[in-house]
């Protein structure tokens, strides 16, 4: 898959890949040079390999990208970016876009369009104008890219959850049969008393009920490194596509367990104390719709 971020220079592209992806906090994103040209990075979700494309906004380089189309070919989802502190630059921003819009309808690249309103950062802006310039930019974008059919976000990278799910549901669209899986998967843990993640082997999260176990999309680098381990061991050891750890106290208080699912879904539970009957059965149905879900995965491998 690829992702092609674009929009003017300083209107947040990278801030928001770092945030989001390189597991970096927003105060260590200040500061972060300019991109020149454009740098892909790739980053693996649910064993999709995707590049992501983080184009520079300097003038020049959005003129060479115009006049040479190819570096645009194969774009999956185009994210359009707009710096809501910069209302001045709507003009351009949209010019820019246009060109963009023209060069794709020519060459017949026809992604999806997700228009990110960025930089919705009340510690640095008074909410009403914050609006007042939010109104102004739907108003000019949401017409321009109209005939896509975009969807517009709100984003911050100081609401760094939020923004990781925003790239989560993006990336899981691209498996049609997936996205109400993990819908379903979201009300499940809100009824279960124990603290679950549900992530990829490679340590991006789906879903999860634990606060600060995660920084954007990447699990905690702890975290992620137990997940690996159990899934080598899968591997070398148990020579399995899927399998099972379990730990637990010798106080016998507190109990954790590693599903991995087809080598690609990892389901991390946490339990302080013993569940009651209902409780197991709720983490039990759970269990069974991640293995589900890891075979809806292979699956649209398979078919891709």
């Amino acid at each position: 898959m690829k992702i092609s971020l674009v929009g003017l220079s300083g209107c947040g592209k990278t801030s928001i890949y770092l945030t989001t992806f390189a597991g970096k906090k927003p105060e260590q994103t200040v500061g972060a040079a300019p991109t020149i040209m454009y740098e892909i990075r790739r980053h693996p979700f649910l064993g999709l390999e995707v590049s992501i494309f983080d184009f520079g906004g300097q003038e020049q380089y959005r003129e060479s990208y115009i006049s040479d189309p190819k570096v645009f070919q194969g774009t999956d989802v185009l994210i359009p970016v707009v710096d809501l502190h910069e209302p001045e630059s709507f003009d351009a921003a949209k010019e820019y876009f246009k060109q963009i819009i023209d060069l794709f309808t020519k060459n017949n690249i026809k992604p999806a369009v997700h228009i990110f309103f960025h930089k919705y950062d009340l510690k640095d802006y008074v909410k009403e104008l914050l609006d007042t310039n939010l109104e102004k930019a739907k108003s000019i974008f949401l017409d321009l890219f109209s005939r896509w059919n975009p969807t517009f976000h709100v984003t911050s990278i100081y609401e760094q959850e939020r923004l990781a799910e925003i790239f989560r549901d993006i990336l899981v669209a691209s498996y049609k049969s997936l996205e109400k899986h993990v819908e379903t998967a979201q009300k499940q843990l809100s009824e279960i008393p124990a603290r679950i993640i549900i992530s990829d082997t490679s340590g991006n999260v789906i879903v999860h009920n634990v606060q600060g176990v995660s920084t954007g999309l990447q699990l905690r680098g702890d975290l992620r490194d137990f997940i690996s381990a159990c899934n080598n061991l899968r591997e070398n050891f148990f020579m399995s596509e899927s399998a099972e750890f379990t730990g637990r106290g010798l106080d016998g208080g507190k109990e954790i367990s590693l599903h991995v699912f087809k080598f690609i879904i990892a389901v991390l539970i946490m339990k302080t104390q013993e569940l009651d009957k209902k409780a197991q059965e709720k983490i039990d149905t759970l269990l069974s719709d991640m293995s589900m879900f890891a075979d809806l995965v292979v699956r649209a491998h398979a078919e891709g």
